[in-house]
């Protein structure tokens, strides 16, 4: 004990800016691990926690992509007898129409949903009677059961100004319907589901108003054994399935992987460089007192006790680095959990962040993850000071020098990281998650890490005359002090090259997918005018066109063609992929795809509308191995049926993976004519702002359209791609940042251990 206060505890306490520096890089380093792993956990808890009280006590689900006939309730009556408790469900995706906000509706059963769900009533609109006077309790929940009826949390009638009886429209499924709220719900069970923003409404009250007569969206299940899943399993239609509730969590868990790796790899960067200061500062322990460790090995310190020394000082860095990280990173989560929530919202789903929560686990996380790689990086410096002769440890500045052997055994080490990361490349990812890339990466770190004594040697010998030149013996002294003090600046420049790198590559790759994206929006969207049924480019599968919206268009003077557009997300295998629809015939016309096989689009337009076939992105083919030639099998309403693939194209829109085919064919799959888009092209002549008035003019009020032109399209693209990317520049601005602090602990030193030499200068003037 008395050796770790002499060479750790002391010194630490004594050279407070050393130390504060170190466990302030170390404390930035976790903070960005633990943010993000908080806000993560925010955003995919709020989509978790709203399926799990939708779903209330349901152990099993028979779900659908296209919908589920009702009959099939028929065929599991004779099961309820075994104990089967099942509750048709329609979950679906509204819109409020004053706000423009999304809303859940859920079409239940009321009588028989209480086998699933606890509904606790804050307040009914009570029935009357033929006279006048209040209905008796029973007849209060009658109105419940009217075809307008709506029941919505008291969450959302405070935030909504609604009251019992207050009217409230919405935009469902293409239907605009105007329901009253005569039931009030306490913020319990699915009442808090999506953060409140729910609407509960008889099953057969939403079938009739949302056009969805004998159909359902799933039917939940309360299975009580083996058996009877097994007489489940055999009563399902082709086009649906039979799962746990949680499978769907799972399934946007799955989705959104590839994007919180990239997160925690970014976050990496930090902790690397983190890594690196917390070498240089146990290093410089090390030569700082390479007296005192002589004194004490001369007089019977054994190496085990000096490499146990050092390395509790890496630990103690690591540990209050970890500690002071773990709060740091609890409030910069609440600034990243904006970034991510919207980047979730506009690429995958919409979910709603709810309040940050440091858990223990995440907290041991991050405490873990600072101290081990705090004491990784002190094990190198604490064995060489362990196996040093005291001698040598007595004299001076012999320590701080990398011998030309030394730097000749690093450039090998250098190039054999680098045959390990080209090597590396060829490796096919690992579910779905390029780690083998994220490898590649590392060594590459690793070697030019291992080449920076070289490098700076070569730099400083290159810059010696010119510094001279230009500052005469100060510019010498100072080109000749970096390879004298090489085992610590080496570190240093180590550090800041890959913050500064890795800023640098990341930049110039985003710059690079930046350009290929504002290129492929400039193909893609040679449309005039977009017609929406929402404001924003957010709520597309929220707010429907109904398909008597074409007829209309087509009848406008100044429209040359029109191309309803529809799509839907769908699975595929254990993913989740978007199956899109298109006037092929228009887009053969005016459209312009950006093809990777064949090269035109047309010929393959033509071939898919002869042999019903589809097109697949760019993306899908990668991820699930087709090419053209090849089919795709889609769950549709009369089973899984298989499509030829005709062409594949270039889509940025999303990562999953898109199937897109003719509009006629998705109707006749899908059995859903609704329409989330209308593409627009004018005659010439047209100016298309003036077209956007009579537009929004004509069908703003019988189909609460909004009109919005090209440039509008391409700018709102750009800007979700814009801030997609902000985060990485965050995390790796912090990356650079924990480098320059750093380069501040390596230059605190030298001036430290150098002041009777600088005290020489100044008196040599």
């Amino acid at each position: 004990m008395s050796l770790l206060r002499a060479l750790v505890l002391r010194p630490m306490v004594r050279e407070k800016i050393r130390t504060t520096l170190t466990v302030l890089g170390i404390a930035v380093g976790v903070a960005v691990v633990v943010a993000i792993a908080l806000s993560n956990q925010s955003a995919l808890r709020a989509f978790r926690e709203s399926v799990d009280a939708v779903a209330g006590r349901a152990n099993y689900q028979i779900a659908s992509d296209v919908g589920i006939d009702e009959n099939l309730l028929i065929a599991l009556q004779p099961l309820w007898s075994r104990g089967l408790r099942f509750a048709p469900v329609i979950d679906i995706d509204g819109m409020v129409e004053a706000s423009q906000t999304p809303i859940r509706i859920l079409g239940v059963d009321l009588l028989s949903d209480i086998h699933f769900r606890d509904y606790r009533y804050a307040s009914i609109l009570s029935g009357t009677s033929a006279g006048g006077a209040p209905a008796p309790s029973p007849a209060r929940y009658l109105d419940l059961f009217r075809t307008d009826s709506i029941i919505v949390p008291a969450t959302f009638a405070a935030e909504h100004r609604l009251r019992l009886g207050s009217p409230l429209a919405l935009s469902v499924l293409g239907h605009q319907t105007t329901m009253i709220v005569r039931g009030i719900l306490e913020p319990r069970g699915p009442a808090t589901a999506f953060n409140g923003s729910i609407g509960i409404v008889d099953i057969a009250a939403a079938q009739r108003q949302f056009g969805m007569l004998g159909q359902l969206t799933r039917v939940d299940l309360i299975v009580p054994g083996e058996e009877v899943r097994s007489a489940i399993a055999r009563l399902l239609p082709p086009n649906a399935r039979l799962e746990r509730p949680s499978r769907r969590n799972e399934r946007v868990e799955k989705m959104l992987r590839a994007f919180r790796v990239n997160l925690f790899a970014l976050a990496g960067v930090a902790l690397l460089v983190g890594m690196f200061l917390v070498y240089n500062t146990v290093l410089i322990s090390i030569l700082r007192r390479r007296k005192d460790v002589g004194v004490l090995m001369t007089l019977g310190a054994s190496p085990g006790q000096i490499f146990a020394a050092f390395l509790a000082e890496g630990l103690l860095f690591g540990a209050a680095g970890s500690v002071i990280g773990i709060f740091l990173g609890d409030a910069l989560a609440f600034l990243i959990l904006r970034l991510i929530g919207r980047t979730i919202n506009a690429l995958y789903v919409t979910s709603e962040p709810q309040a940050i929560v440091l858990t223990p686990t995440i907290a041991l996380v991050g405490a873990a993850v600072g101290t081990l790689l705090s004491l990784i990086a002190a094990i190198q410096p604490s064995v060489e000071a362990a196996h040093v002769r005291p001698s040598i440890l007595i004299r001076t500045g012999l320590q701080q020098r990398v011998g030309r052997a030394r730097r000749s055994v690093l450039a090998i080490s250098a190039v054999l990281c680098f045959a390990a990361a080209a090597a590396v490349c060829r490796l096919p990812p690992v579910d779905g998650i390029s780690i083998a890339g994220y490898l590649a990466v590392l060594l590459v770190v690793a070697g030019f890490s291992l080449l920076s004594p070289l490098i700076v040697t070569v730099v400083s010998s290159a810059l010696r005359k010119p510094m001279r030149a230009a500052w005469g013996m100060v510019g010498q002294l100072a080109s000749a002090s970096i390879p004298a003090s090489l085992r610590r600046t080496s570190i240093a420049c180590a550090a800041l090259a890959l913050a500064t790198g890795m800023m640098v590559a990341v930049a110039l790759m985003v710059g690079s997918f930046r350009e290929t994206v504002r290129v492929w929006v400039d193909q893609t969207v040679s449309s005039d005018l977009w017609l929406r049924p929402a404001k924003g480019l957010s709520n597309a599968d929220i707010a429907l066109f109904p398909a008597s919206i074409v007829d209309d268009l087509r009848r406008v003077p100044f429209i040359a063609a029109v191309d309803p557009i529809r799509g839907r997300d769908v699975t595929y295998g254990d993913s989740i992929i978007a199956v899109g629809s298109g006037d092929f015939d228009v887009v053969g016309r005016y459209g312009n795809l950006p093809m990777v096989t064949p090269r035109s689009s047309q010929p393959a337009l033509q071939d898919a509308l002869r042999r019903k076939g589809v097109f697949v992105s760019e993306s899908f083919a990668l991820k699930f191995h087709k090419r053209v030639g090849d089919s795709v099998e889609l769950p549709t309403t009369r089973g899984v049926e298989r499509f030829p693939i005709t062409g594949v194209y270039r889509d940025y829109s999303n990562d999953r993976g898109v199937v897109v085919m003719d509009r006629g064919l998705f109707i006749r799959a899908f059995q859903d004519d609704k329409i989330n888009t209308v593409v627009l092209y004018l005659k010439k002549g047209v100016a298309p702002e003036e077209a956007r008035k009579k537009l929004e003019a004509a069908f703003g009020p019988k189909y609460h359209a909004f009109a919005v032109l090209n440039r509008e399209i391409r700018a709102e693209v750009m800007k979700i791609f814009d801030q997609t990317f902000v985060i990485t520049y965050a995390l790796l601005a912090v990356a650079v940042i924990v480098a320059v602090l750093g380069i501040v602990n390596t230059l605190a030193a030298l001036i430290l251990e150098r002041s009777r030499e600088l005290a020489l200068l100044r008196i040599a003037a």
